[in-house]
């Protein structure tokens, strides 16, 4: 779904290593660390004492909230729960942190094309100050769910039903009313601080001499929103 950075600040000597351990699960469950959980070693950052450690970590839904995840014409979230400890190797001996929970939200954008001429909108987030990049596809309004999304594929590739669909939905674009309209998700804990912006892209539309998209922003800086 989404990268968010985290960090540890060693709070004592004689620190080798610092693992953090992550897993997501609906609102108001505890997690099974039992079960298989993702981890990853933090890297410690350059000139800074006592130690920074970094690292970025890939948040995914729990796996009985991800049939909500979809783009249809009324989007359904369900807010879920992020859990982490830390894992510290400290002269040769093991120990291991508290879990922390946090409340992942979304939060719906919603921009118009102001060129009237796009196709198609991705909307790009970054929740750690531009650290990490997100990037995730948005709505056309008015557009059946079946056209929303093509198959990407390598120049060349596409299949004559890829070429079906791109057709029709080139087609039924073309019918929609002006200006249009695309709204996305963007996800992140519960209060945090998310810049955005958006890119409207003109691919796909029948006049190949057009340029081919353009980038949102306000005031020539990111959007800005809390969740």
């Amino acid at each position: 779904m989404f990268f968010l950075d985290k960090e540890w600040r060693d709070r004592e000597n004689g620190i080798e290593i610092v693992i953090l351990h992550w897993t997501s699960t609906p609102l108001g469950r505890e997690p099974d660390w039992t079960m298989a959980d993702q981890t990853r070693v933090m890297n410690p950052q350059p000139a800074t004492y006592p130690v920074l450690r970094r690292c970025p970590i890939w948040v995914a839904a729990p796996s009985s909230s991800r049939h909500l995840l979809t783009f249809e014409s009324q989007e359904r979230t369900e807010n879920f729960l992020l859990h982490h400890f830390f894992e510290v190797i400290q002269e040769g001996r093991t120990w291991n942190t508290e879990a922390f929970s946090q409340e992942i939200r979304a939060l719906q954008i919603t921009h118009v094309d102001p060129s009237a001429e796009c196709a198609s909108a991705f909307l790009y987030y970054s929740l750690d100050e531009l650290k990490n990049i997100n990037r995730v596809p948005m709505l056309l309004e008015g557009l059946p769910a079946k056209y929303q999304f093509l198959p990407s594929h390598p120049e060349g590739a596409p299949g004559d039903e890829d070429l079906k669909a791109s057709s029709k939905r080139d087609e039924l674009i073309a019918q929609l009313p002006t200006p249009h309209n695309f709204r996305g998700q963007l996800w992140g804990p519960a209060d945090a601080r998310a810049l955005y912006t958006v890119y409207f892209s003109r691919q796909g539309l029948p006049n190949p001499f057009r340029e081919g998209g353009f980038w949102m922003l306000h005031n020539g800086n990111p959007w800005e929103a809390t969740l």
